[in-house]
């Protein structure tokens, strides 16, 4: 990889047949305050570099450039708001949905999955040299279908995965469809079975918690949606090997008031919906989420507590 150091951050990535190429912009890790990490670029823009890695040089020199945690969830699961309370500590930078990711691991994947994790590991070295110090990937929900890539690409890294109940996941989806839904149909439903939409977001969410399932449990926790903003402090920065003192978890309290999509800059308090969502939810997503995601989260949750 071209030699690139200090506030050169990746914001995108490219799979060609003569190797990997980013985009790199001057960007300082302090800057990543936004929601996401494509909401930072699009702000402050900074001086463009592209690099190239070549394919036969994949994964080399990754040594001790994994991040220092993974965070998978289902969507519209508090994993925003854990992203952005880990933003408190400062002994680490968290990159919230980087792209890069997501357009090395979105199918169909022409190349073989031990390159896929090698493209991985290069991007992880351009990910610590930014940094400078740990860090943290908050990846995309559907970045969770292919979460066994992930999880071989850093095998030593401690990970999480945010759950909420589907009923609220679903009502969620349903009302502001993310872009990438029905992307994903082979994935989620290959035998185009789903009756409604409704059934389509339960088989979803059901195929995350089946993906996530391959993961081992022993490196992994579950961080439940109505365990947060807690959870913040007493799973997931123990999971990370962080130490939380009063003054970090005081910063991360006042900010779990806050919205956590909120633009930067334009803070609008918290408001708790779950009840609103459930309340919300018609008999056809109800009966969708008992046939296909709830009996999938009960064994994820199952192969967690054993």
């Amino acid at each position: 990889m071209h030699e690139t150091q200090g506030d050169w951050l990746p914001s995108r990535a490219a799979l060609h047949p003569a190797g990997l190429y980013f985009s790199l912009r001057e960007i300082e890790p302090a800057e990543l305050q936004d929601a996401f990490m494509q909401e930072t670029i699009a702000r402050i823009g900074g001086r463009e570099s592209i690099v190239q890695v070549a394919r036969e040089d994949l994964g080399k020199g990754a040594e001790g450039c994994a991040p220092a945690g993974i965070i998978f969830h289902v969507a519209r699961c508090g994993s925003t708001l854990i992203s952005q309370l880990l933003k408190q500590h400062g002994g680490l930078v968290v990159y919230s949905e980087p792209l890069p990711v997501n357009e090395i691991l979105l199918p169909p994947h022409k190349w073989a999955r031990s390159e896929l994790v090698a493209a991985l590991r290069s991007l992880s070295i351009a990910f610590a040299r930014h940094a400078g110090k740990r860090y943290v990937l908050k990846l995309t929900s559907w970045n969770t279908l292919f979460c066994d890539i992930v999880a071989e690409a850093f095998p030593l890294s401690p990970w999480i995965l945010s759950i909420r109940d589907p009923v609220e996941v679903g009502v969620s989806l349903l009302k502001q469809p993310p872009g990438w839904l029905e992307e994903f149909s082979r994935f989620v439903d290959p035998d185009g079975a789903s009756k409604s939409r409704e059934e389509y977001v339960a088989r979803l969410y059901g195929a995350l918690c089946e993906a996530a399932a391959r993961l081992d449990p022993r490196r992994g926790r579950l961080v439940p949606y109505e365990s947060l903003p807690a959870a913040v402090w007493e799973i997931v920065a123990p999971q990370y090997s962080l130490s939380i003192d009063g003054e970090v978890r005081k910063r991360m309290i006042d900010a779990a008031g806050r919205n956590s999509k909120a633009p930067l800059g334009k803070d609008s308090s918290f408001e708790a919906d779950s009840a609103v969502k459930r309340a919300s939810s018609s008999s056809e997503l109800q009966r969708a989420i008992e046939l296909f995601a709830r009996p999938r989260l009960r064994e994820l949750e199952k192969r967690h507590a054993s």
